[in-house]
């Protein structure tokens, strides 16, 4: 039982390449959705965020869900701005990265 999720990379401009490019297909164990329906793993999310941001630079997810994209950010040392509509989700979200353990930064 396979399943995919594609990912966009919006820039303005000629974007920067990553410095080690990363495969065109991530293979993560499936972890079940516990905080919300299309839940992504963090492992999944941190060689994204760190192929093409720095520490201190800005994540923006649009559509943040339970935040998984931002806490991986958050435990990379990034800034990270999150929308979403949905009032509980939003909720989950704030609680989740409120976490003390989501404020340590990657080693």
């Amino acid at each position: 039982n396979f399943g995919c999720r594609l990912t966009y990379l919006l820039a303005k401009g000629n974007p920067v390449q990553p410095e080690h490019p990363i495969p065109d297909v991530l293979d993560f164990p499936y972890t079940g959705n516990k905080l919300h329906p299309t839940q992504k793993p963090v492992q999944a999310l941190r060689p994204l965020i760190e192929a093409f941001t720095k520490p201190g630079e800005l994540v923006l997810d649009p559509f943040c869900g339970s935040g998984s994209t931002l806490a991986a950010a958050q435990k990379l040392g990034r800034d990270w701005i999150g929308i979403e509509l949905d009032s509980d989700h939003h909720g989950t979200a704030s609680k989740r990265l409120a976490s003390p353990q989501r404020h340590r930064p990657a080693a």
